[in-house]
């Protein structure tokens, strides 16, 4: 790959990134679809969230 190849694929991610954070319920919902976060919006367990349910 080279730099021009690379300039464009950064200038992607952050149009990209742009899109999918302007506002907080669309990172969420981005988070969500991406495997990051449960459906509830607790962070999944292989990324840090807990491993275990919580108690209620």
């Amino acid at each position: 790959m080279n730099d021009q190849e690379r300039d464009a694929v950064r200038a992607m991610l952050r149009r990209r990134s742009a899109e999918r954070t302007g506002t907080r319920e669309d990172a969420r919902q981005w988070l969500i679809s991406e495997g990051i976060y449960e459906d509830d919006g607790r962070l999944k367990p292989v990324y840090g969230g807990p491993t275990e349910p919580e108690q209620r």
